[in-house]
């Protein structure tokens, strides 16, 4: 059975991330050279250069003119494009995004409150956040801006890697949303106060190291989210 190109390169991308973990090699290092991974895996170079290719959109490495390719750390950007490309197709929808917003952030939320209770982390920039959104007054973007670095902080401040990576690569996606939902607010008259009391009702809860409140308030702020949004 002959191999198509397209999985061959695959197959070999999959060798290199292999070997990429294997040897241990971290960001920055330069994986073997093109004639070299073609010996080794027994394809041709142009394989490995659509091996490299593939990897380099997925953000597993960088490549640049004369140089070897060198490990990257894959940014959230990659993955928010794949969402993105989902949302354009009709495969996944707000109601998903939002679904999924709320089982991360609350468990963020109950996390970083756990780790203020033990003394591990710092509330400043969830503050300083919180009156940034306080004090943006009818300013749209200031006030979506102070909103998405509120919940980063909160995302910073539990610890947590892989869900801050996703809550990351939602936050682009969101701001049309945000946008939608600011002006949801205003419709019903709610006015942005309300949104900082919700988001002041999560931060005292975190800052009280009460996990379980923490969640609560996250969740009910994201509900209201929804509802301002119709969904």
């Amino acid at each position: 059975m002959t191999i198509g190109r397209t999985t061959l390169s695959h197959h070999v991308a999959q060798e290199i991330i292999g070997e990429i973990t294997l040897r241990g090699l971290r960001a920055g290092d330069e994986i073997p050279a093109e004639g070299e991974l073609a010996e080794r895996h027994s394809v041709n170079r142009l394989a490995v250069r659509e091996a490299i290719r593939t990897l380099v959109a997925r953000g597993v490495l960088v490549s640049s003119q004369g140089r070897r390719a060198r490990v990257a750390v894959p940014a959230p950007a990659v993955l928010e494009q794949i969402i993105d490309f989902r949302l354009s197709q009709n495969s996944m929808d707000m109601v998903d995004l939002l679904d999924t917003r709320r089982v991360i952030e609350a468990e963020l939320a109950r996390r970083a409150a756990v780790r203020v209770a033990t003394g591990e982390g710092s509330m400043t920039d969830v503050v300083r956040a919180l009156d940034a959104m306080g004090g943006a007054g009818g300013d749209r973007e200031a006030f979506i801006a102070a909103d998405l670095a509120f919940h980063q902080a909160v995302a910073e401040l539990a610890a947590s890697g892989l869900f801050s990576f996703v809550l990351t690569a939602m936050n682009g996606i969101q701001l049309d949303s945000r946008r939608a939902s600011y002006h949801g607010r205003e419709r019903r008259g709610a006015g942005q106060e309300a949104t900082v009391e919700a988001h002041r009702r999560i931060a005292d809860a975190i800052a009280a190291g009460e996990g379980d409140r923490a969640a609560e308030a996250m969740t009910a702020h994201l509900a209201e989210t929804g509802h301002d949004l119709g969904l």
